[in-house]
């Protein structure tokens, strides 16, 4: 998926370096990276690009590399634990591991030469964990105490839902500030994040002249 990613970025940047000097009806296009926080205590990176066409629709790829609770963690799971002298080391706390490729279009709204909200829905294909706990006695000696569960992973991809929006800033023509927000909709767990991204491309800010 990061192959058929970096290859759509590509071919976006290919057809926006020829949009500023023919009428390829691009006017805005950029690449963003960044990171961010997500519900059941996720943290994730982000890469993406977009590319804005005529009347201000848009159209952008995006990749999702996320890190997360599992959605069906028992209330009551202990982790194990290694004891060596008078401490006590818990083993690390299940945690998911998602990722997401988005295709999504939507609408770019100006608020000023320089600064601009985009909203987008689409598609997302999804490849993320799934973990099934089982009750089991507590067992341990000097050394080790197990968790009161055991855990089972299994891998599952599925297609999902992308929902996002975006405040921009550009301070240089070439190079911006996103914030942002996104929602993700599938069946093997369904995110949602705020994220900060970096944006460079061509960003359009120069002035419209009078005729």
């Amino acid at each position: 998926m990061k192959k058929l990613l970096f290859v759509l970025i590509s071919s976006l940047a290919t057809i926006s370096l020829t949009a500023q000097n023919k009428s390829t009806g691009i006017s805005k296009f950029y690449v963003d990276g960044g990171v961010g926080a997500a519900s059941l205590n996720g943290v994730f990176a982000t890469l993406g690009g977009t590319a804005v066409l005529k009347n201000n629709w848009l159209a952008s790829v995006s990749y999702y590399s996320l890190d997360m609770n599992p959605k069906n963690l028992p209330s009551n799971y202990e982790p194990g634990q290694t004891f060596v002298i008078l401490f006590a080391f818990p083993d690390a706390m299940p945690s998911v591991k998602m990722s997401m490729v988005n295709f999504t279009g939507g609408k770019l709204f100006p608020l000023g030469r320089k600064t601009w909200i985009t909203t987008e829905a689409g598609l997302s294909f999804v490849s993320g964990e799934e973990f099934q706990f089982t009750p089991q006695n507590v067992e341990g000696d000097l050394f080790y105490t197990s968790s009161n569960y055991s855990a089972h992973k299994t891998r599952q991809n599925t297609v999902g839902g992308m929902l996002r929006t975006d405040f921009n800033w550009a301070f240089t023509p070439y190079v911006g500030l996103s914030v942002g927000a996104f929602a993700n909709l599938n069946s093997i767990q369904s995110p949602v994040g705020i994220e900060l991204k970096l944006i460079a491309g061509w960003l359009n800010t120069k002035k419209k002249s009078v005729k």
